[in-house]
C-alpha cells in the first residue's frame, strides 16, 4: 500500500468517526436566535392647528391635521427590523377645539392600519331650551396644560365606557377621562412596530378651530435577538 493510498484511507476513517460521535469534539458556540419582548410608552407635546372644516352645503374635501411619533426597533445583526407588536395598551390625546363634534379621530399604524378612536362626539346631553336641539359639544380632549403635562383622554380596549355613550362631557367642557375607542386598537396586533404611528385629526364643520397638543402611545412588541448558546463538550 503506498504512502499516499493509507492517507487517503485514515482520513476516510476519521470522517466516519466524527459522524459516528467516536471522536471528542472540542467545546463550541453557535448562534441562536430568540425574541425578546420590549414596550413603546410615550408622550409627544405638538402645536399642530387644526384647519377650519368647509362651510355648510360645500363640497370641498374636510381639512385634517396630524401628527406622527416615531418608533424605532433594536436592530438585528446590523439590520433594521420591524418588530411585531404584541399588545396595545392606549393611545392618549390632548386636543383644544371649541366643538369637539366637529372632529374625527383616527391612529394609522407605520403598516398602514388604521382605528377611529372617536368620531364627531357632541357628547353633551343637555338641550337648547328655545329650540330643544342639542347644546354644543364639548371644548375639546382633555384639560389642564395643552401638552403632555396635562391630562390626556385616553382610549384603550380594556376601559370601561366606549367614546359613543352619550353624556361624556357637559355643555362648553372637555370630554375627560379614559375610554373604548370606536374600532379596537387590537386591530395592531400583528402589525409592525417601528416607524410611523400617526394621530389624524379632521374637521368636518366650519367656524370653530383647535390644535393638536400632545399624542401618547403605550403597547409592547417582540423583536429578534441573537443569543449564544454553548455546545456540547
Amino acid at each position: 500500500m503506498t504512502e499516499k493510498r493509507l492517507d487517503r484511507l485514515l482520513a476516510l476513517a476519521c470522517a466516519g468517526c466524527v459522524s459516528l460521535g467516536l471522536l471528542a469534539l472540542p467545546p463550541f458556540a453557535a448562534a441562536k436566535v430568540k425574541r425578546k419582548a420590549a414596550t413603546f410608552n410615550q408622550c409627544v407635546s405638538a402645536a399642530v392647528g387644526i384647519p377650519d372644516g368647509p362651510s355648510a352645503g360645500s363640497t370641498a374635501a374636510n381639512p385634517a391635521a396630524y401628527i406622527s411619533v416615531p418608533v424605532t426597533v433594536p436592530r438585528f445583526r446590523g439590520r433594521a427590523q420591524s418588530g411585531v407588536v404584541t399588545a396595545f395598551g392606549s393611545a392618549g390625546v390632548r386636543i383644544s377645539h371649541t366643538d369637539d363634534g366637529d372632529l374625527a379621530l383616527f391612529l394609522v399604524s407605520p403598516g398602514g392600519r388604521v382605528a377611529a378612536l372617536a368620531t364627531y362626539r357632541d357628547q353633551s346631553t343637555n338641550r337648547d331650551p328655545d329650540t330643544g336641539d342639542p347644546s354644543p359639544s364639548g371644548d375639546g380632549y382633555g384639560s389642564g396644560p395643552g401638552s403632555c403635562s396635562g391630562s390626556l383622554v385616553e382610549f384603550g380596549d380594556a376601559f370601561g365606557p366606549s367614546i359613543t355613550t352619550p353624556g361624556n362631557t357637559g355643555l362648553d367642557r372637555p370630554i375627560t377621562g379614559s375610554f373604548r375607542p370606536e374600532q379596537p386598537l387590537a386591530a395592531f396586533i400583528g402589525g409592525p412596530a417601528r416607524g410611523f404611528w400617526t394621530l389624524i385629526v379632521q374637521d368636518v364643520q366650519a367656524r370653530d378651530i383647535g390644535t393638536i397638543n400632545a399624542v401618547s402611545l403605550s403597547f409592547t412588541y417582540s423583536y429578534r435577538a441573537k443569543k449564544r448558546k454553548r455546545g456540547r463538550r
